[in-house]
């Protein structure tokens, strides 16, 4: 006889073990103080410089890393994230070249003469928040 390892009763087709979460991640998107620490903002441009792959990819990179998230992404507080379509252009100011891609990730191998600009905080959410979801393990590296 075989017996249900969830419920014990004797059945011939035994039921099946449902995931507590469904195995659907909550992240968190990173403190705006956090993003603009000198050692954060340098530590991924390191970790998007690793990614290697050409300035006009990586843009493509988050949105299908942000958007194919089936989890939840919220701000600190536990309100919900919300993204619109077009909102890494808009970070970027619809600049379709995102030069600025290129000179952020020199930052990653010479030290910051000040601190970033609030103006770039957009930017730097995205990003971190695609490594917080794509590379969990970058993102604590990062994080510190």
């Amino acid at each position: 006889m075989t017996y249900c390892q969830r419920c014990g009763r004797d059945v011939c087709k035994p039921c099946a073990f449902k995931p507590v979460n469904d195995n659907k991640r909550t992240i968190t998107v990173a403190r705006d103080d956090e993003l603009l620490r000198r050692s954060h903002f340098q530590r991924l441009a390191l970790a998007v410089r690793a990614l290697n792959k050409p300035r006009r990819e990586i843009p493509n990179w988050m949105a299908d890393v942000i958007f194919g998230f089936e989890g939840k992404i919220v701000w600190p507080g536990g309100k919900a994230f919300l993204l619109p379509d077009e909102g890494i252009d808009q970070a970027f100011n619809d600049d379709g070249s995102f030069r600025w891609l290129s000179d952020f990730m020199l930052f990653g191998e010479r030290e910051l003469r000040q601190s970033p600009q609030f103006r770039t905080l957009h930017r730097l959410r995205l990003l971190d928040l695609a490594f917080r979801i794509a590379h969990p393990e970058r993102a604590c590296w990062i994080a510190k």
